[in-house]
């Protein structure tokens, strides 16, 4: 646990012996198969969440029960955001869902609370880390008020290609559909003329990106 710890809180060093054994301790790890839903706010806060192993997929969901993917999440990232209602006056509901089988490690709220209280370079990194998700999340809203589905769907296959580093991805036309914020018909028919441009080759469950630059300039 420790080496995790060490590897991904750049503040690692910054803490004392005693609150460094604080959050080792009460560090737990969990094992999340894929397709596994965590959902964080109105009050409840996780803690912080340290993806050791796997993809997630952080999203809000509607209340007419539609969701939109917001970021991703992979080995050794940390998910801020399930802390943030420990903040004074700051409540964000969001939902994780496991896209592969992933190891979690959680550090409770109320240990992650005392060293925030302790220690200048928790709180520095906390802030910087919640302004930089809130940025993320503000660029996100800005593609859905002022771009095209077709440029929203373009971008979300270009990010799937950099999390597989392949250029055939197994990817359903439903993720798209919430990556992008659109109806699965939408997509498939953007995907259709996608094919048709020679920006993408199309088979059973999976997309063959074809054309990189083209796709970045949609």
């Amino acid at each position: 646990m420790k080496e995790i710890l060490a590897k991904v809180l750049p503040f690692w060093d910054e803490l004392t012996e005693d609150l460094k054994k604080e959050v080792q301790d009460h560090t737990i790890e969990n094992f999340c198969p894929k397709k596994t839903t965590l959902h964080f706010g109105g009050g409840e806060c996780a803690g912080v969440q340290i993806i050791r192993k796997g993809q997630v997929r952080v999203f809000i969901t509607s209340h007419g029960g539609g969701d939109i993917t917001l970021f991703r999440l992979v080995d050794g990232d940390v998910s801020i955001l399930s802390a943030a209602c420990m903040l004074n006056g700051m409540d964000v509901e969001l939902d994780m869902e496991m896209e592969t089988d992933c190891t979690i490690c959680t550090i409770p709220k109320a240990i992650y609370r005392d060293i925030y209280d302790k220690n200048n370079a928790v709180k520095e990194y906390t802030l910087e880390m919640i302004s930089e998700k809130f940025s993320d999340i503000m660029w996100l809203l800005n593609q859905f008020v002022f771009s095209n589905v077709a440029s929203r769907i373009a971008s979300a296959l270009l990010e799937h290609r950099g999390l597989s580093g392949k250029e055939t991805i197994s990817l359903t036309h439903e993720t798209l559909a919430k990556d992008a914020g659109t109806a699965r018909e939408v997509v498939t028919r953007i995907l259709k003329q996608f094919q048709k441009d020679g920006l993408v080759r199309l088979t059973r469950g999976r997309i063959e990106i074809l054309d990189v630059p083209g796709l970045g300039r949609i």
